[in-house]
C-alpha cells in the first residue's frame, strides 16, 4: 500500500500555534527535529520485530536448518493404486493415471467388462467340461534340486477320480508305435510342444498326469513360504524376462506367508494408512521405484508386454492369497487388506499388470469368439452342456462388445520380429518349466494352468492370424487342455479384479471407520461448559 503523504500541520491540529509576524520560520527548525526523531524511531521498531523474527527462526531464515521439502509428484504407477484404492463408487476417473499402459482401456473400463463377465464364468468354470484338468503334477525339477515338498494339508491337492472322467478324454494313456517286427514295443516319445506354442502344453491324451477337480483344489493361501518359494519368482525374473528383472523383496515372492522371512525372521504386514492424504506418500515410499529397480521405460515394446505378462500373473496369484488368506487367530478364510498392501503396494506396477493381462486374455478371447463358440463341450451330463450352452454365448457377447482393447499386430515387426518371437515362446517355456520346481501341489497346479492359460492367449493373439478362425479351422491346434486352461486363467484374473474392488472397499470402510471413531473420541475429550 502507497505511503500517505505528511499532512500540514495544521491540517492535522487546527489549534496548533501559528508563526506571528515578527517570527517569520521560527518554527521550521522544530518541525524538522521532530520529523528526524520520528523517523529513527520507526526505524528502531522495525529492526527491532525484523531482530525478533530471525531469533525465533534463525535456521531456517538464514538456511542453516532442514529447509521445508517440496512436495514429491508420486510416480504413474504409485498414482494409479492410489486411485484404485480411493475410486468412490460412481465417480469417474478421467486421469492418466487410470489409463493402463498398452491398452486402449482404463481400469474403469476393464471392471465394467469385467462386472458382465464375471456373474456367468463364476457358473461356467464350475460345469463338469471346465473344472476337469489332467496336469503332470510330478515332472522333475529340471534347474536346481527341489527343497522337497509342502506337505500341510492345504499344499496337498485332492485328485479327482477316474471313473468320473469322460473314456473319450482319458484315451491312449501310452500310445504305442505300430512298425517292423517291434510293432508296439515302443511308447510314442510326445512332444511337450509345437512350433507355435508359447507353452508345454501337456496334451492329456497321453503321458503321465493326476485327474483334477480345479473348483475343489482352489487357489488361495497355502502357508508354502520360504527360500524354495522365492527362488520360483527369483528365477522368472533374473533369468526369463529379457534382463529387466525388478527387485523383488523375498517378502514378497512365491505363494506363502509373508509373516516369516525366507531367515525365518518375523515379518509383519504393513498396515495402510487411516488418512486419505497420506496413501499417497504412503505407496511412494514403500514402492521399490526409487531404488531404480522396477521395469526401465526404454526396453523394446516385446520385451516389456513380456515382463507386464509375468508380472501380471505374479501379482494376480498374490491378489488370491491375499483375498482368502487363512486368519490363525480367528481360524477362518477372509481378505487380508494388510497382505494386498504389501505385496502389490511396494511393486504397483504388478497392479496396473492384472488389468493388463486380463485385457490380453480378453483379446484372445475375442479373436478366438468364432472357434470357441463351435467347439464341442459335451461331457455327457445333460445339465452340464446346456449350461455350457447358454453361458458360454453371454461371455463371449460381452467380450466381443468391449471393442478394441489391444492391438497385437503392433507385435515382432522388422528384420529380427520373427527371432523376437522365437525367444519370447522359449522363454515363457522356460517358465512353464519353471513351475515343476515349485514344493507345494496346489501351487503347483495352479502354477501350471495359468501359465499354460496366458501361453494359449499369446498363441492365439501371435501364432495364427485371423483369418484362421472362420471358417472350418482346419489349421487350428488346440487342446482340450488349452481351451479349459485359457477360461480357468480368464477366471482366475476376473476374481482378482473383483479381489481388488473388495480391498479398495475394505480401504475405504478402514478409513471411515477410523474418522468416526477419532471424531467420537475428539468430542468425548472436549471440556464440558460450565
Amino acid at each position: 500500500m502507497a505511503k500517505k503523504r505528511p499532512t500540514k500541520a495544521s491540517q492535522r491540529n487546527p489549534t496548533a500555534a501559528r508563526p506571528g509576524p515578527s517570527q517569520p520560520g521560527c518554527a521550521a527548525a522544530p518541525q524538522k527535529t521532530r520529523w528526524f526523531w520520528t523517523a529513527v524511531r520507526v526505524t528502531a521498531l522495525i529492526a527491532a520485530a525484523a531482530t525478533a523474527y530471525i531469533a525465533r527462526d534463525t535456521p531456517r531464515a538464514l538456511g542453516l536448518g532442514p529447509q521445508p521439502q517440496q512436495t514429491k509428484q508420486p510416480s504413474p504407477n504409485v498414482g494409479f493404486m492410489a486411485h484404485v484404492l480411493q475410486k468412490s463408487k460412481g465417480q469417474n476417473i478421467c486421469k492418466p493415471e487410470g489409463y493402463v499402459m498398452d491398452t486402449y482401456s482404463d481400469f474403469d473400463g476393464i471392471e465394467a467388462l469385467n462386472h458382465k463377465v464375471a456373474g456367468p464364468l463364476k457358473k461356467l468354470i464350475r460345469t463338469k467340461f471346465f473344472r476337469t484338468l489332467r496336469v503332470e503334477l510330478y515332472k522333475p525339477c529340471q534347474f536346481w534340486t527341489s527343497e522337497g515338498s509342502c506337505f500341510q494339508r492345504d499344499c496337498i491337492v485332492q485328485p479327482l477320480d477316474e471313473q468320473k472322467v469322460p473314456m473319450e478324454w482319458q484315451a491312449q494313456t501310452i500310445d504305442h508305435t505300430s512298425f517292423g517286427p517291434f510293432a508296439g514295443s515302443f511308447p510314442r516319445q510326445r512332444q511337450e510342444y509345437t512350433e507355435k506354442d508359447f507353452a508345454i502344453v501337456n496334451d492329456e491324451t497321453y503321458g503321465e498326469g493326476v485327474w483334477l477337480d480345479l473348483v475343489d483344489n482352489p487357489e488361495r493361501f497355502t502357508g508354502y513360504a520360504g527360500a524354495g518359494a522365492n527362488a520360483i519368482w527369483m528365477s522368472i525374473y533374473q533369468h526369463n524376462c529379457f534382463g529387466v528383472p525388478p527387485y523383488l523383496q523375498d517378502t514378497a515372492g512365491g505363494w506363502g506367508s509373508q509373516l516369516v522371512n525366507v531367515d525365518g525372521k518375523s515379518m509383519p504386514f504393513v498396515q495402510p494408512p487411516r488418512k486419505r492424504r497420506e496413501l499417497t506418500p504412503f505407496l511412494q515410499n514403500l514402492a521399490e521405484e526409487e531404488r531404480g529397480v522396477t521395469l526401465p521405460a526404454d526396453v523394446p515394446y516385446e520385451y516389456r508386454i513380456f515382463y507386464r505378462m509375468v508380472s501380471g500373473l505374479h501379482a494376480s496369484i498374490s491378489a488370491h492369497i491375499c483375498a482368502d488368506y487363512f486368519n490363525a487367530t480367528s481360524n477362518r478364510w477372509e481378505p487380508n487388506l494388510s497382505c494386498f498392501i504389501s505385496r502389490i503396494g511396494a511393486f504397483p506396477d504388478r497392479l496396473q499388470n492384472i488389468y493388463f493381462n486380463f485385457v490380453l486374455l480378453t483379446s484372445a478371447i475375442q479373436k478366438m469368439q468364432p472357434f470357441l463358440e463351435a467347439y464341442d463341450y459335451s461331457t455327457g451330463s445333460k445339465k452340464d452342456d446346456m449350461q455350457v450352452k447358454k453361458l458360454m454365448p453371454k461371455i463371449l457377447s460381452s467380450v466381443k462388445n468391449a471393442g478394441l482393447l489391444f492391438d497385437d499386430s503392433e507385435l515382432f515387426h522388422g528384420p529380427a520380429g520373427q527371432e523376437l518371437k522365437t525367444e519370447f515362446k522359449q522363454n515363457f517355456r522356460n517358465i512353464s518349466r519353471i513351475m515343476d520346481c515349485t514344493g507345494c501341489e496346489k501351487c503347483r497346479l495352479w502354477g501350471k494352468t495359468q501359465t499354460l492359460g496366458i501361453g494359449t492367449a499369446m498363441k492365439a493373439l501371435f501364432s495364427y492370424p485371423d483369418r484362421a478362425f472362420r471358417g472350418s479351422f482346419t489349421t487350428l491346434d488346440f487342446k482340450r487342455n488349452e481351451i479349459v486352461a485359457l477360461i480357468t486363467t480368464y477366471f482366475q484374473f476376473s476374481c482378482s479384479l473383483e479381489g481388488i474392488e473388495l480391498f479398495r472397499s475394505m480401504y475405504q470402510d478402514f478409513v471411515t471407520d477410523w474418522q468416526a471413531s477419532n471424531s467420537g473420541s475428539s468430542q468425548q475429550q472436549l471440556p464440558a461448559k460450565s
